[in-house]
Parts: structure tokens; sequence; C-alpha cells
């Protein structure tokens, strides 16, 4: 009796308080934890349609040196791989120990290979990034490595949350990667490819841009940015996302900086007239317009329409140097746009004490500044939105894997334009879309326009001077004009002709006459497109 009852202790002590040591050895012994790879988060546009998506498929791995008949298991598996019975004979024939056939087989196909039974041939679980939309917004949303990690664009800017969290085999839970919804609107993002491609094939130009945006919430709707192959004439998506990559010297659009200034110091008002003169000497170097002219007065508002360059120059001399750099720093010239997108850049501005004594001639016209096509239409933005500034935005939210939405916090707007000062100049600015202005063709019907055109030469890195016949054609503006809905910007790179205004701004057109429908945008009357003049051509702004 003793004996049982020390026995019977003992038990309840290893089922009890000293058992657990055991329990986890026994655990150990029996369960194997594999790690279940968390399936890759997708991301949409802003109505809930997929722009990319994970889907689960199988590595099919071989082991050549266990399979009896080669030829017999290459002609049961061909079909299913979609490779010739040959090349797979020929393959499964080298005795390497491992082969990968395939890493991305479909789940129906997945299963017919288990039910081959082959020797050797093994299952791995995978995920498959698949764009429903093909190529749509590919520069923007960018990319993914063989090991499932994000290289570009967005897929690299949100790899952290995209990527998920492994979970357990024994836990039989796989917290998956969250869902991100895009500021992006699929269907004005096809619309937008589309005209600007036709837009850069006519132009026979080397690339082109396009960026629509929400002025008053900094949301942006589309983001196009496509190449041209110079021996066929294909245009097809970027490697990467020029808007945001690609910098460049603006020309006359940036005139608005130098216009904004000067307005709201009350250096100028819309009416004030200027003598405007033929050429103008600055430390040498000699300043003109685009068309020859004798010196004429012009009022400030005829000087924009027109894009003189002696205009923007003698007011930019009454602004002064530092307050023009000034304004510059503030419209975000030569800072971050915010979006932390991989390779984007903040521009090239040059602090004031380096610029030469020719800097105010060629500065206040967009020379001798680099710009991102984003930064010109934070510009136009800001304009559009009564010169407050608000941050541009690409992503909307998160959706976590329980289905949560967690919507990414708004930085608050500033106000850069006094908004007296900013109401003249969207009223000069409408002039410019009209046949006394450079780009008659940038007009919806049914709608006022505002915008501004610009012509630039392209650096020659070599001579330090500029590129001879090489140019920049830029348009950007927003509609309607007295209460804008939707802001964009046009930008090729090497156009013919080269200007922006023939160029850039019926692409800017063609945008936006299905946009502004799109988003119930009522007309507003005028914007009738005519035929520019031969002075309006050769301006070009």
């Amino acid at each position: 009796m003793a004996g049982f009852l020390v026995v019977t202790l003992r038990v309840v002590q290893l089922q009890g308080s000293a058992g657990q040591p055991y329990r986890t050895l026994g655990q150990e012994e029996t369960v194997v934890q594999e790690v279940l790879p968390a399936p890759r988060g997708a991301i949409y546009d802003r109505q809930g349609q997929p722009l990319v998506l994970s889907v689960p498929v199988d590595e099919v791995v071989a082991d050549p040196e266990l399979l009896p008949d080669p030829a017999r298991a290459a002609g049961e598996l061909a079909p299913l791989l979609g490779e010739p019975p040959a090349t797979l004979t020929q393959e499964l024939s080298v005795r390497s120990g491992y082969l990968v056939l395939t890493q991305d087989l479909p789940a129906a196909d997945a299963s017919k290979v288990l039910a081959l039974d082959l020797p050797g041939v093994t299952l791995t679980p995978r995920e498959h990034l698949v764009a429903p939309n093909g190529d749509l917004a590919a520069p923007l949303l960018g990319g993914v490595n063989a090991a499932g990690v994000g290289v570009s664009g967005l897929e690299e800017e949100y790899q952290r949350i995209l990527a998920g969290r492994a979970g357990l085999e024994d836990q039989a839970v796989a917290p998956s990667g969250v869902v991100i919804p895009l500021t992006i609107d699929a269907g004005l993002q096809w619309v937008v490819e589309q005209d600007l491609a036709a837009g850069v094939a006519k132009a026979q130009a080397q690339n082109g841009i396009a960026i629509v945006e929400d002025p008053r919430t900094g949301a942006i709707l589309a983001m196009a940015s496509v190449v041209r192959d110079p021996t066929t004439g294909a245009v097809t998506p970027a490697p990467e996302n020029l808007a945001l990559t690609q910098v460049y010297e603006p020309g006359s659009v940036f005139k608005l900086v130098t216009f904004s200034a000067a307005l709201q110091d009350g250096i100028i008002t819309p009416d004030s007239v200027i003598q405007v003169p033929s050429v103008l000497p600055i430390d040498g170097a000699i300043f003109h317009d685009a068309w020859s002219h004798p010196a004429e007065p012009m009022t400030a508002s005829q000087i924009l329409a027109q894009s003189s360059n002696m205009g923007t120059i003698l007011i930019a001399e009454r602004l002064g140097v530092d307050r023009l750099a000034a304004q510059i720093s503030a419209l975000g010239f030569g800072h971050p746009t915010g979006l932390g997108f991989p390779g984007a850049s903040p521009g090239l501005v040059k602090p004031v004490s380096s610029w030469s004594p020719t800097a105010i001639g060629s500065t206040p016209i967009g020379q001798d500044t680099g710009v991102t096509a984003q930064q010109i239409l934070d510009l136009f933005s800001t304009v559009a939105n009564g010169g407050v500034a608000v941050p541009p935005r690409l992503v909307a939210a998160t959706v976590s894997p329980s289905g949560q939405f967690h919507p990414l916090a708004r930085q608050p707007g500033h106000r850069v334009i006094a908004a007296s000062a900013d109401a003249e100049l969207v009223q000069m600015m409408e002039s410019v879309a009209t046949p006394v202005g450079t780009a008659p063709a940038a007009a919806v019907p049914g709608y006022t326009v505002a915008g501004k055109t610009g012509t630039s030469q392209i650096p020659d890195p070599k001579t330090g001077g500029y590129t001879p016949g090489a140019y920049w054609g830029t348009f950007a503006g927003f509609a309607p004009a007295q209460d804008p809905a939707l802001a964009a910007v046009v930008v090729m790179t090497r156009p013919h002709p080269i200007y922006g205004g023939s160029v850039s701004a019926p692409v800017f057109s063609e945008i936006m006459r299905y946009a502004l429908p799109h988003y119930g945008i009522a007309p507003t009357g005028g914007g009738q497109p005519l035929p520019p003049t031969p002075q309006e051509v050769a301006s070009g702004g």
C-alpha cells in the first residue's frame, strides 16, 4: 500500500506542476511548426478596384535523380506546366538533384500535379502578384523581386505594410498583409495613359508625363509616365515614375512664381503697363522673347498671356533677388513633396549666394532651376486652391486583415499666396487658354480653363550650355477656372513641334474633357477651342 501511494503521488506530480517540461518535450517530438508566409497585401484604387492582387500559386520542384523515367514524367507534366515535352525531358534528364520547373502554377493545376504521384516532384506554396489591368499605372505601383520584396514604386515604399506578418502552421493562422487603397482612379488613370501615349506618339517625343490632382485635398487621381521607342515608335509605360523622379527646367510655367509674389507685394496689378523692350542685356547676356517684336507697352496680364520673357524679367527685377528666392522656396521648390516615393527628387534650387549676375534674367523664366512635374502641379494646385498649399497624397488609407479601415492622416495646408493676389492671378491665367494666349488648344468646351505654357531648352552636361533643338514642352492648368475642381500637368521631352502650347496643351484638353464630366463637375460656359494664330504658335510659352 505504501509503495502504491508513492507511485500515485508521483503520477499526480508529473501530470500537474512537474509535467510542463515533459509536455513541451512531447510537443517537440511530435509537432513541427512551419512558417506560413503572409499573403502580400493588395493595392486598390479610390473606387475599390484592384490594381495589384496577391494570388496563391505553387512552385514545382523536381529531383531528377529520383525519377526512374524522365521522358514519361515529362510527358505527364508538360500539359500542366505549359512546356514542350521534349524540353522537359531534356531538363529532367540532367541529374542535378534540384530543379525548379515553375514558380507560379495555379492551384487547379497544382492538384493535378500531386495526383500524378511522381517520385521526387514536390510543391511549395507561394504568392504571385497579379495586375488585373495589365500595365495600368505600372511606373507608379512599382514591382517586387523574386523573393517577394518591393523594389520600386509604392511596392517598395510600403514594403513593411504590404509584406504582412508570417504565421505558424500549427496555429492555423497566417496574418495577411494589409490592403492599401490609393487616391488613384483606375478609370481616369486609363484615360490619362491613353491620351498621353497618343500625344507622345503624335509629337514623336522621347517621353511624356501627365498628372491629375484634386487641388482641394491634394489627392492624386492619375499619374502616368510613358516612353517612346525611337526605332519602332511604340509608346509603353516608363521603367520608372518620371512624374516624381525626372528633374527638368520648367520654362514659362515657372513664371507663376514671379507673378504671384509681385501681385502679393503690390509691385504690379493685372492692368499695370510695362514698356517691354525687344531685347534685354544683363551682364553681357542677351535675353529676348520667343517671337520678334519692337519695344512696346504691355499690361501684366498680356505679359503672362503671351508669355513674354522680357516683361517677366522686368517684373522680377522690381521684385528683387531675395524676394524671388523666398517665393520659390515657399512654393515648395527645392523641397520634397512629402509623398515619400522611392527615388523622388526634391529638385535642384540654387541658394541665393550662388546665383550668377544673369540669374535675375534666367530664373524668373524657368531656367537654372530643376523641378519635377509633381512640383509644378503643386504650384498650380496652390493657385487653384486660393493660395493655400495642400500636400499631395497618393495613399488614402490602409485596411487591416480584419477589415478595419485606417485613413492616413492628412497634412494641414498652409497659405502661400494672399487670397486677393491669388484671385487676380487666376483671372490673368484664364486668358492663356484663349485665342489671345499661348494655349488655345488647352480649352475645354463648356468649361473655363486657367493655365500656363512652358517651353524650355534641355541642358547639355558636357558643354554646360543647352542642347541645340532639344526642348521640354509643358502645360499646366485647372478647371473650372473660378471654382477649380481638377488640376493637371502634362510634360513632354523632345517633342516636335517644341512648344508646350502645341503638344502638351491638347493632351490636357483631352484629359479634362473626360475627367470633368466623370466627376460630375457642372459646365461653366466658355472654353470653345479655336485654331492658334501664327504669332501664338511662335510664342509657344
